[in-house]
């Protein structure tokens, strides 16, 4: 049977803010005496880029690397590591300078606790947990981010001589600070001096921008991601104005917003709004930059939701196909003359347009509207692999008893494993390798529960003094 390492956390979602502490314990299983130089556990965080770029004769790559984090704790210094089940108990700090944890195509940001055996000969045996960190950024603590941000534009269509009046837009926010599952609220003001073209509605999404930055040699890459996006159908009429007012919500699993620029990834962002010209015209894009905490501000706490909304903009084309593979009632019934009446009145109320229908709109339905009624619930029942939503998702879970040492329970393989506090050790924060020479393997699973409790309490009792901890904190940035 090989080596088997389980680690059994605090939180089963291992997602931990920066300057908080990581307690649990791991469970080593193995089957037969090795000899070692040392078993030690580190705690590591560090950040990598690298990408390629061709050109005509030759291939240039690009690399980076930058720790915020190594520190490292021997638990075990002798020569002859003992067969059988050895238990390690954890308690380690996340430093608060630490940034959160993210991941781009050109680089990434990771944390990880990882367990090795030292060998004198051969390759060394490691296993490794990975974790997720969230730097805190109170917006509070910054008086800028509760500061209004605005962004203006003008923009003709056409040219001489056909050039047309201008169109004149304004988009203003109400503070630039917002946390995950917050509302930004948004006010865009629209002057359409245009003699000839409408503004058919606004596009309003929230933008993620990574920078890369390669220290060998010393370059910078971008890459940019859509997080949400919303659509607003209403009209600005020709020579006529109007105002915007709506908000959009930040989705739950957004990374904290870096702010020291010299990490080599960084990340910010931005609040887009795109006016829809039509015909074969260039959108106006208005951008303001927002930032994203982990503490709301205090007049904006009211916005702030409890889960994440599950909002799916309907566009007039797809409205217009659902329609039209909608079934009809079995049966129709009169219609009474008060109900005519009001339908007449209803119809003459409709503002019909001064264009003609799309192409789009004169297509035929496809197999996914005509089969399933314009929804597909059959593709979103499908299960999902779900990655922690560290910002919004709330890590403080309790903790359960830890007298249940059964590895199978508390497989890798198991999507979800029981949840121990720390036991109880000194002041060092871990127990030396007890069950594994004092008592050998853990208990057969035939025993009784009050055996399993006399053998634990003897065991317990047996513990030797504990080495001091040998920690090794190297540069951080």
């Amino acid at each position: 049977m090989p080596t088997t390492c389980v680690f059994q956390l605090d939180r089963l979602n291992p997602v931990y803010n920066s300057g908080e502490y990581i307690s649990g314990r791991i469970l080593l299983r193995t089957d037969k005496v090795k000899r070692v130089n040392a078993v030690y556990v580190t705690l590591e965080g560090e950040a990598k880029v690298q990408w390629s770029m061709s050109g005509k004769t030759e291939t240039s790559n690009y690399s980076g690397h930058q720790q915020y984090l190594h520190t490292r704790t021997n638990v075990f210094d002798n020569s002859l590591f003992r067969a059988g089940v050895h238990v390690y108990v954890l308690t380690l700090r996340i430093p608060p300078d630490c940034p959160s944890t993210c991941k781009g195509p050109y680089g990434y940001i990771a944390y990880n606790i990882s367990l090795t055996i030292d060998k004198p000969w051969g390759f060394d045996e490691i296993f490794r947990k990975p974790i997720m960190v969230v730097q805190t950024l109170d917006l509070n603590y910054n008086s800028e981010f509760a500061l209004p941000v605005k962004d203006e534009n003008i923009k003709y269509l056409c040219h001489w001589p056909c050039i047309s009046g201008p169109i004149s837009s304004s988009l203003a926010l109400p503070a630039s600070g917002f946390t995950p599952l917050q509302e930004v609220p948004f006010s865009v003001e629209v002057d359409n001096q245009s003699p000839h073209y409408d503004i058919i509605g606004l596009e309003v999404s929230i933008k993620q921008h990574f920078v890369f930055l390669s220290r060998k040699p010393v370059k910078r890459n971008f890459y940019t991601k859509t997080l949400c996006k919303d659509i607003i159908t209403d009209r600005t009429l020709r020579l006529s104005k109007r105002v915007y007012e709506s908000s959009i919500c930040v989705p739950m699993d957004t990374a904290r917003s870096t702010l020291n620029p010299n990490y080599i990834v960084f990340l910010h962002y931005t609040l887009q709004v795109k006016l829809k010209t039509g015909y074969f015209h260039y959108d106006t894009d208005l951008s303001v930059p927002i930032v994203v905490g982990t503490t709301p501000l205090q007049h904006l706490r009211a916005t702030v939701r409890t889960q994440q909304p599950a909002r799916r903009t309907t566009t007039p084309e797809r409205q217009r196909l659902i329609e039209r593979v909608q079934p009809r009632p079995a049966t129709v019934e009169e219609e009474t003359p008060q109900e005519t009446e009001a339908a007449a009145d209803e119809t003459h109320q409709v503002v019909e347009d001064d264009e003609p229908p799309s192409y789009d709109s004169c297509l035929p339905p496809s197999f996914s509207f005509a089969t399933l009624g314009g929804s597909q619930p059959t593709l979103e029942s499908q299960p999902r692999i779900h990655l922690p939503k560290f910002p919004g998702f709330s890590t403080f879970i309790g903790a359960a008893p830890a007298h249940d040492l059964n590895l199978e329970d508390s497989g890798l393989d198991m999507h979800y494993y029981r949840s121990y506090g720390s036991l109880d050790t000194d002041q060092t924060g871990r127990s030396l390798d007890t069950f594994g020479s004092l008592c050998g393997p853990i208990f057969d699973p035939s025993e009784t529960e009050q055996q399993e409790q006399l053998a634990v309490l003897d065991v317990t009792a047996q513990v030797h003094q504990p080495v001091p901890l040998q920690t090794q904190a190297e540069h951080q940035f």
